[in-house]
C-alpha cells in the first residue's frame, strides 16, 4: 500500500499530447534540405546511426520517430502522447485494442468476469508474470496502481475514471488510506466493485500501465507522482526496459528479458525529431519507423526501400477555446467559429484528403449524422454579430510547431477567422508555456490532436465534463453543460447496450449543439517503415495510446 503523509491535491506536472508541426514548404524540398543539415551535424558517436545505414544496419536495433520530447514517464500524469508512447514500450496494462479498438487482454488472460447488474468486476491475470527484475506481477500490483491512480494526493490526473469504484469518495477526502472497492483475492485475481452499475468501467481504467508495488509501495502518497521513478523507470512489465533519456536527443530501450514473449529486437531508439528530419532519415537509413505528414506522402512513396501503410484514426486534431473567458462563453461564439474555418478545404489541401471531417467528439454512429457544420462565412459574420462579438480585442491560437500539416493548419485558420471579424494572432509555444497557459487559463484558442474515444465511449467525459478541467482531467476548455454530465453518467449506470447506445447519442447531440472544442478533422494515421522491419500492423490509434501494438512481432531484416 501507499504511505499517506499530509493530503493535499498535487498539482499535475505533465503533459497532454499536443501534435503541432512544421513549414509550409514543399515536402521534396524540406526532406533534400533536411538530408544536408543531417550529414552536417552527424556524429560518429551516436549510437542512433551506428545502427543503421544500408547493409551495415544492425538487425538487432530499431531507429523510431518520437514526434515530440517527453517530459515524464508517469501514468499519474495528464496524457502527453511521447510520454505515453515510451510508455507504450515499458510498461503493460491490463487491456488494450484491437484493430477494431475492441479490448484486447494484454496482463489480463481475457475478458473480465462482470455481474449482471454491471457492479462487480472480476479480472484474472496471466499466468506466470514477472517484472523485468525477475519479482512476479501480480494482484497486488493491480491494487496498488488503481489506488495510486485513484488518489488526488499521489498527484493523479486520472482519480476521476474511478469515482463509481466503492471507496472512491472515501480515499479522496481523506478519510480512507485504500479503495475499499478494489481487492486481490489471490495473486492473479483482482475484483472491483462500484457503487452503481458501472458499464463502462473496464474501458475507462482498463488500458493503464500497472505499476511496480515492490518499487513504489511504501512511498508516500502525497507527491508520488514526483518520485524519481517516473524520471527513470528502473523496472518494466511490457516488451521493454528503460535504459536512459539522451536528452533532446533520444530515449534508449532495451528487450526485456522477463517478457512473456521472447523480444527479438534488442534496442530501440525513440528519437524526438521534426517530422522534416524523420522523413530524410527515412531516406537515409538512420529512421526505420515514422508516422509521417501526408504532405510528405508524394517524397516518401519515391523513397527505395521504405514500405507505406495507412489506417483509419478516431483521434482527431482540435482547437481548444478557453471558456473561462466572458467572451466565449456564448454558444453562438463557438458556432461561429467552426463555421468559419473551411474543414473540408484543410483535408483536402492541408493533409492531401487522408483524413475525415467531424462535428463530435463522439466516434462513428454515436455521432450525430445530420448535424454538421459547413463552411459558411456569412452566417459565422451573422453569429458574430448576435452574440455581441468585439472583433477589435485579439485572439491568440496557440500551438507547439514540429509537424509541417499543424503549422499550415494554423495559417489557414488564421486567415479564415480574420476574414469573418476575428482578429487572430499566431503564438507558437513550447509544450511547458502551453501547459501553463492551459492551468493558469490564460490561452485563447490552441491547435492539438489525440483522443482516442471508440474503445470506450465514456471516456468522452474526460475532456467534456465539468468536473474534470484542466488539470484535474483532459477538460482543457473549461466547457461545463450538467445535462451533458447527466447524460454521461446515466450511460454508465445502465447495462443494456441499446439503451447505453441512445444515452450517448443523446450527449454525442448536445454535445455538437454546444461546440466545446472546434473540431476539425479525423487525420488518418500514415505510416512509414525500412523494409528491413517485418511483423509491424498500422494503427489508425493516435501514438499516445498503450497496448496497441505487439511488439513481439517486430522483427528487423538485413537492409537491401
Amino acid at each position: 500500500m501507499i504511505i499517506r503523509s499530509t493530503r493535499r491535491p498535487v498539482a499535475d506536472r505533465s503533459a497532454r499530447r499536443f501534435v503541432a508541426t512544421a513549414g509550409r514548404r514543399g515536402a521534396a524540398a524540406a526532406v533534400s534540405g533536411v538530408l544536408a543539415l543531417s550529414a552536417l551535424v552527424a556524429c560518429s558517436s551516436d549510437p542512433t546511426r551506428q545502427a543503421s545505414g544500408g547493409a551495415t544496419a544492425d538487425t538487432s536495433v530499431l531507429n523510431m520517430y518520437l514526434y515530440q520530447k517527453p517530459k515524464t514517464f508517469s501514468p499519474l500524469a495528464p496524457n502527453n502522447g511521447p510520454d505515453l508512447l515510451v510508455m507504450s514500450f515499458i510498461f503493460d496494462p491490463l487491456f488494450g485494442a484491437d484493430a477494431n479498438y475492441a479490448l484486447s487482454p494484454k496482463l489480463a488472460a481475457g475478458p473480465p468476469e462482470v455481474s449482471e447488474d454491471a457492479k462487480t468486476f472480476t479480472f484474472t491475470l496471466r499466468p506466470g508474470l514477472k517484472w523485468s527484475d525477475g519479482q512476479p506481477l501480480t494482484a497486488k500490483d493491480v491494487v496498488f496502481t488503481y489506488n495510486a491512480l485513484a488518489d488526488p494526493a499521489t498527484g493523479s490526473a486520472q482519480s476521476g475514471k474511478f469515482a463509481a469504484i466503492v471507496g472512491a469518495k472515501e480515499l479522496a477526502d481523506g478519510k480512507a488510506d485504500t479503495l475499499k472497492g478494489v481487492t486481490a483475492p489471490d495473486d492473479t485475481t483482482v475484483k472491483i466493485t462500484t457503487s452503481s452499475p458501472s458499464a463502462g468501467l473496464v474501458g475507462l481504467i482498463g488500458n493503464f500501465p500497472i505499476l511496480p508495488q515492490h518499487v513504489l509501495g511504501g512511498q508516500p502518497a502525497e507527491g508520488l507522482g514526483d518520485n524519481a521513478f517516473f524520471t527513470k523507470p528502473t523496472v518494466a512489465s511490457g516488451a521493454f526496459t528503460f535504459v536512459q533519456y539522451k536528452t533532446d536527443q533520444y530515449v534508449e530501450l532495451a528487450a526485456n528479458p522477463a517478457y512473456r514473449q521472447p523480444v527479438s529486437i534488442k534496442k530501440v531508439f525513440l528519437k524526438p525529431v521534426t517530422s522534416d528530419v524523420a522523413t530524410a532519415q527515412l531516406g537515409t537509413g538512420e529512421m526505420d519507423l515514422a508516422m509521417i505528414s501526408a504532405t510528405d506522402l508524394p517524397s516518401v512513396q519515391r523513397l527505395k526501400d521504405v514500405k507505406v501503410v495507412t489506417a483509419k484514426s478516431p483521434g482527431f486534431t482540435r482547437l481548444a477555446v478557453d471558456q473561462t473567458q466572458k467572451r466565449f462563453k456564448d454558444a453562438r461564439v463557438r458556432q461561429a467559429l467552426l463555421t468559419a474555418i473551411d474543414r473540408k478545404g484543410l483535408v483536402d489541401k492541408v493533409i492531401g484528403g487522408a483524413g475525415t471531417v467531424i462535428d463530435s467528439s463522439f466516434y462513428g454512429d454515436l455521432a450525430p449524422a445530420d448535424a454538421a457544420y459547413a463552411y459558411d462565412p456569412a452566417k459565422a459574420k451573422s453569429l458574430l454579430a448576435e452574440a455581441g462579438w468585439d472583433s477589435a480585442k485579439p485572439v491568440s491560437l496557440s500551438w507547439v510547431p514540429g509537424q509541417r500539416d499543424r503549422d499550415t493548419a494554423a495559417t489557414v485558420i488564421q486567415s479564415q477567422l480574420q476574414a469573418v471579424g476575428v482578429n487572430v494572432e499566431l503564438k507558437q509555444v513550447q509544450v511547458d508555456e502551453l501547459l501553463q497557459s492551459y492551468e493558469k487559463r490564460t490561452f485563447d484558442l490552441a491547435l492539438f490532436g489525440g483522443g482516442n474515444y471508440a474503445t470506450e465511449p465514456s471516456t468522452v467525459s474526460v475532456i467534456d465534463a465539468c468536473d474534470q478541467g484542466y488539470p484535474v482531467g483532459g477538460n482543457i476548455s473549461h466547457f461545463c453543460d450538467k445535462s451533458f454530465d447527466e447524460l454521461m453518467a446515466k450511460a454508465d449506470t445502465v447495462g443494456d447496450q441499446a439503451e447505453r447506445k441512445s444515452l450517448f447519442q443523446q450527449a454525442a447531440k448536445l454535445e455538437n449543439a454546444q461546440v466545446p472544442y472546434l473540431w476539425l478533422y479525423n487525420p488518418d494515421t500514415i505510416w512509414a517503415y525500412r523494409t528491413r522491419l517485418s511483423g509491424f500492423e498500422p494503427s489508425g490509434v493516435p501514438t499516445n495510446e498503450i497496448g496497441f501494438w505487439d511488439f513481439a512481432n517486430w522483427k528487423l531484416g538485413s537492409a537491401s
